[in-house]
């Protein structure tokens, strides 16, 4: 079981989509909840500072009683990401760790492009410190240059589905034994990193982020179980699919059997290195 905390509205609706999946406990902390199951509500604040300096003291006792492995979510921008370390702090007992969204910077505000600059460079430090085992980085306009042009009424519906469904689908294939993988022993360093989409037959990896300096790259190919069975040729299709350009990136695969009958690949780019601040 997953614990996963949604904080602010982003941090919320993202980690809402979990509960259909029966591998995780949906928490969620925000200003005005409805009394509901797991959901904390917080009071509204006149300063930014005060969402981390005066977070309630309530909320933090029910945190700490949390036991397993932490999902955290959060969107860049938000005023109450503030409180982003308070609630870090509270279950740091546990395995962490973070999903960071950053949000389209053509369409927020000055002071929530300030906001998320400064929670992206500070969750970065405490991920290269250890603090967490990894942060993934996604992108809102990145995703969206993945799937192409969403009607309006649907944007963030259709994107924190994308971002949810696939979270998901790591997971799974993280903690399930493949039919022939090709994994390295994952770097104990590279803590930073952003998750992704292929194809078998298009060579393009379609990731959430555009990761800066990554070091190793690690596919999850999900198969249809008869295809498995009978085709002499997926293996060198495979090979070559998940084969590096650049030699500094070290690469690895897994096959996985599903009962789809399209194929899908996730992946995972990981990196030991701060990112800047260029990314929307």
């Amino acid at each position: 079981m997953i614990n996963v905390i949604g904080l602010g509205n982003a941090g919320c609706e993202i980690a809402e989509r979990f509960s259909q999946y029966p591998q995780y406990e949906v928490y969620k902390i925000d200003v005005s909840l409805k009394k509901q199951k797991n959901c904390f509500s917080m009071p509204s604040r006149k300063a930014v500072e005060e969402y981390e300096s005066k977070f309630p003291a309530r909320i933090l006792t029910s945190l700490r009683k949390i036991q397993g492995d932490i999902l955290f979510i959060v969107g860049g921008g938000g005023e109450v990401s503030s409180a982003s370390l308070r609630i870090l702090e509270a279950v740091s007992k546990n395995k962490i760790e973070v999903l960071y969204v950053k949000p389209d910077e053509s369409i927020v505000s000055d002071d929530e492009r300030l906001l998320d600059k400064i929670s992206f460079g500070v969750l970065q430090q405490y991920a290269r410190s250890g603090l967490f085992e990894r942060l993934y980085l996604v992108s809102n306009s990145e995703i969206q240059r993945t799937v192409g042009n969403i009607p309006i009424s649907k944007y963030y519906d259709t994107l924190n589905e994308i971002i949810s469904s696939t979270i998901h689908m790591v997971n799974v294939y993280r903690n399930s034994k493949p039919t022939i993988s090709s994994f390295p022993k994952e770097s104990e360093v590279c803590r930073i990193c952003t998750i992704g989409i292929g194809e078998i037959e298009k060579m393009t990896d379609q990731m959430y982020f555009s990761l800066d300096n990554a070091n190793e790259k690690r596919y999850y190919f999900a198969i249809n179980k008869k295809e498995l069975e009978e085709s002499t040729t997926l293996l060198s299709k495979i090979k070559t699919r998940a084969r590096q350009k650049d030699d500094d990136i070290k690469g690895g695969f897994g096959i996985y059997p599903t009962e789809y009958k399209k194929n899908y690949i996730y992946i995972v780019e990981q990196t030991k290195i701060i990112q800047g601040e260029n990314h929307g």
